[in-house]
C-alpha cells in the first residue's frame, strides 16, 4: 500500500510537469475579444487601491456597459496580475489562471479518489490520476485556459470541485456548512456556481451513507444538509443580481430558438469530448428556427438516452459513480442552456459539464478492469495497456499544445475561426479587423461584406465596416454606417467612441468632443474614449487653424495615405518639437493600423515630451502588447512609470 502510494505521488508529479509542458507555449499569447472590454481599455483594474471598488460597484469590470456584470473577484484577480506584470503584460494573466487550473486538477483527482474509494474501486489512486490527467490535458479546456476572461470559469469550477473536496476531507466540521462557502465565493466570479446546490443534493440521494467512522444522519439532519446549500448559494445568487446594473445585457438571442437548439448543442458537446476535432473560437452554429428542424430531434433523442441512461446507472449502487457524473454533465449545462446567451455554443461553457464525463469515465473505469482482469494479464499486456494509456494522454497533450498556438495572436486565432467557422458573422468581422490592422483594407471590405449579409445588423461590424470606408475614401459611406451603428446600439460607447475618431480625422472636432462626452457617460471606465477627448479638446481649443494643413494632405495623395507615411510625418514633428501635430499625426496611423506598436510608442515618447505621463505609460503599454520585447517602448514606459512615481500618482 505505501508503494502503490508513492507510485501515485510520482504519477501525480509526471502529471504536473505533463500540465507545464503541454501549456508552456501559451503564456505570451495575445488578449482576444472580451479581453479588450474588460482588461485592455479598463481604467479600473489599473490600480490596486480599486479592489474595494469592485464589490461596490460592477460598472469596473468593463469598459462596455453591456457586459458590466458583478464579478469582482474577476476583476481583483486581473488587479493583481496588472500589478503583478507592470502593465498589459499577458504572462502574468496567463500564470494566475495556470496556478488555478493546477489547483483545480489536485482538488478534482482527491474528489474522484474518494468517490472511488467509498466504493471500494481496485487502484483508486491510479484511476483518479488517469482520469483526472485526460481533464488536464483536454484540448477543449484549451479554449478556456487560453481565453484570459475566462478564468471565471476556471474559478467557478474550482469552487464548486473545492466545495466538494472540503466536505470530503472535513466531516467533522459538516454540521457548520463550511463546505457551502468555496462554490458560495466563487458565485462572486461566475453566477453558474451556484450549481453546486444542485449537484450536491444529487450526490446526496445518490450516496446516503455517511464517511467511514461517522455516525448516520437523522433523515431530519440530511434534508437540513441537502438544503442549506440552496439557501446560502441562492442567497448571494440574488445579491449578485442585485449587485448587476441594468445596463448589463446577456446576449439577443430568440429564446424559443436559443431553447430549442440546446439539446443538439449537448450532444455537440458531448461528442467533443469523446473526439475533439474542429475546435473553434466561435461556431456558426445557428438557433433553430422550428421544431421541424431533423437536427432539434437528434438533439432531443441523444438527451433522452443519456438522462435515462444517467438514471439507469444512478439506481444501481455499483453503477452510482457512473450516474452520478452523467447526471452532473446535464446539470452543469443547464445554467447555459436555459438562459439565452449570444452565441448558442461555446467550448468554455463545458469546462464545468466536463468534470462530470470524467467522473463517469472513473466510476466505468473499474468495471472495465473487472471485465478485462487486468490484475490477473501477464507482464507484457499490462505494460501495453500502460503505454496506450500513455499514449493516449499524449496525444491530448499534443492537440492542446496546438491548440494553444492558435491562441496565439488575434490574427492567428481568428484566421482559424474563419476555416472552420465561415458562417459566423463575428468570426469575418475579427479576421476583417487583423487584415485592416496590416493596411489589406480590399481584404478587410471582403470579409466586413461577408459578414454583413449573415448579420446586418451587427453594430460593432458597422462600425469596422465604416472604418474601412473611411481608410479607402469612401466617406460617405462610412458615415452611413456610423451613424446606422449609433442608431442600433445608442447605449454603446464604442459607437460613439470610433464615429469620434472619425470625426477628427476630418477636422471635425466639436462634433466629436459631444460624442466622446456622451461615450464616457455611458463608461467613465474606457481609457481610449478618455484619449481621444483630451484630444479633441486641445484640437478645439489650440489647434483647428493647423490641422488640416499637414496632417490632411496625403487625402488627396493616395499612395501617401499609408501608417508608414503618417508614423514618419510624426517622427518630423516630434523632431520639430511640433508634439501635438505629432500625436495627430500617430492618430492618424493607428486609424489605418491599430496595432502598430512603432506609433504607440512614438505617441508615448511624445506624451512624456508634454508630461502627459499617465497617457504615455498607456501608450507604451500597447506598443508592448503588440510587440513585445520592443526596447524602445520599454525604456519610454519606465521614464513614464518614473515620474508618476515622483510625483505620487
Amino acid at each position: 500500500m505505501k508503494r502503490e502510494k508513492s507510485i501515485v505521488s510520482l504519477g501525480g508529479a509526471l502529471l504536473l510537469l505533463a500540465i507545464l509542458a503541454t501549456y508552456a507555449n501559451h503564456f505570451h499569447n495575445s488578449f482576444h475579444f472580451d479581453d479588450w472590454h474588460t482588461i485592455v481599455n479598463n481604467t479600473s483594474i489599473r490600480e490596486l487601491r480599486n479592489v474595494p471598488l469592485f464589490f461596490r460597484d460592477a460598472t469596473t469590470f468593463s469598459a462596455v456597459p453591456g457586459n458590466q456584470s458583478y464579478r469582482p473577484l474577476v476583476s481583483t484577480l486581473l488587479a493583481i496580475d496588472y500589478r503583478l506584470g507592470h502593465g498589459l503584460e499577458p504572462f502574468w494573466f496567463h500564470l494566475s489562471i495556470s496556478v488555478l487550473f493546477i489547483a483545480l486538477t489536485l482538488l478534482l483527482a482527491f474528489v474522484i479518489h474518494h468517490l472511488l474509494d467509498s466504493g471500494a474501486a481496485p487502484l483508486p489512486g491510479w484511476i483518479a490520476l488517469i482520469t483526472v490527467a485526460w481533464y488536464a490535458l483536454h484540448p477543449a479546456n484549451a479554449d478556456t485556459i487560453n481565453y484570459i476572461i475566462s478564468s471565471s470559469d476556471v474559478i467557478s469550477a474550482l469552487g464548486v470541485v473545492a466545495s466538494f473536496a472540503v466536505y470530503f476531507a472535513f466531516p467533522q466540521v459538516r454540521r457548520y456548512y463550511f463546505y457551502v462557502l468555496p462554490a458560495a465565493i466563487a458565485i462572486l466570479a461566475k453566477p453558474t456556481s451556484a450549481i453546486f446546490a444542485v449537484l450536491f443534493a444529487v450526490f446526496c440521494l445518490l450516496f446516503p451513507d455517511p464517511a467511514v467512522g461517522e455516525r448516520r444522519l437523522h433523515p431530519r439532519e440530511r434534508f437540513v444538509e441537502v438544503v442549506q446549500p440552496f439557501v446560502i448559494c441562492g442567497a448571494v445568487l440574488l445579491f449578485v443580481g442585485h449587485m448587476t446594473p441594468r445596463s448589463w445585457t446577456p446576449g439577443a438571442v430568440n429564446a424559443h430558438n436559443y431553447l430549442i437548439t440546446q439539446p443538439y448543442v449537448a450532444l455537440l458537446y458531448f461528442k467533443t469530448f469523446f473526439w475533439p476535432t474542429g475546435l473553434s473560437a466561435v461556431y456558426d452554429l445557428k438557433p433553430f428556427v422550428t421544431t421541424g428542424d431533423t437536427r432539434f430531434w437528434i438533439g432531443l433523442a441523444f438527451a433522452v438516452f443519456i438522462s435515462a441512461a444517467a438514471i439507469a446507472t444512478a439506481i444501481w449502487k455499483k453503477t452510482r459513480m457512473i450516474g452520478f457524473g452523467l447526471l452532473w454533465f446535464l446539470i452543469a449545462l443547464l445554467p447555459t442552456s436555459l438562459f439565452p446567451l449570444a452565441e448558442v455554443m461555446n467550448d468554455h461553457r463545458t469546462f464545468l459539464p466536463y468534470i462530470g464525463l470524467v467522473i463517469a469515465i472513473a466510476g466505468a473505469a473499474p468495471k472495465a478492469f473487472g471485465v478485462a482482469r487486468l490484475d490477473r494479464q501477464q507482464r507484457w499486456a499490462k505494460i501495453a495497456a500502460t503505454c496506450a494509456v500513455a499514449l493516449f494522454l499524449c496525444a491530448n497533450a499534443y492537440a492542446t499544445f496546438q491548440r494553444n498556438k492558435v491562441w496565439k495572436t488575434e490574427e492567428t486565432l481568428w484566421h482559424d475561426v474563419v476555416l472552420k467557422s465561415p458562417r459566423n458573422g463575428i468570426g469575418l468581422m475579427s479576421y476583417g479587423i487583423q487584415l485592416m490592422a496590416k493596411g489589406d483594407f480590399a481584404g478587410a471590405l471582403d470579409y466586413f461584406h461577408r459578414a454583413q449579409h449573415i448579420t446586418p445588423r451587427y453594430p460593432a461590424l458597422l462600425i469596422n465596416l465604416a472604418i474601412a470606408e473611411n481608410a479607402t475614401r469612401q466617406s460617405a459611406e462610412a458615415e452611413q454606417h456610423f451613424n446606422e451603428a449609433l442608431r442600433l446600439a445608442p447605449s454603446s460607447p464604442g459607437s460613439y467612441t470610433y464615429y469620434a475618431r472619425y470625426l477628427l480625422s476630418h477636422s471635425r472636432a466639436d462634433e466629436a468632443r459631444a460624442l466622446l462626452q456622451r461615450a464616457l457617460e455611458l463608461s467613465p471606465n474606457d481609457l481610449y474614449a478618455r484619449e481621444l477627448l483630451k484630444e479633441a479638446q486641445t484640437r478645439a481649443s489650440e489647434l483647428a487653424p493647423l490641422a488640416g494643413v499637414e496632417i490632411n494632405q496625403p487625402v488627396n495623395k493616395p499612395a501617401l495615405q499609408t501608417p508608414q507615411f503618417y508614423l514618419a510625418l510624426s517622427l518630423q514633428f516630434y523632431r520639430e518639437e511640433r508634439y501635438i501635430e505629432a500625436i495627430f499625426a500617430c492618430r492618424r496611423a493607428l486609424d489605418l493600423r491599430p496595432d502598430y506598436a512603432e506609433a504607440w510608442d512614438t505617441m508615448g515618447a511624445v506624451y512624456n515630451k508634454l508630461g502627459r505621463y499617465e497617457e504615455a505609460a498607456a501608450a507604451c503599454e500597447r506598443a508592448l502588447l503588440y510587440k513585445p520585447g520592443y526596447e524602445n517602448a520599454r525604456i519610454n514606459l519606465q521614464y513614464a512609470r518614473a515620474k508618476l512615481k515622483t510625483l505620487g500618482k
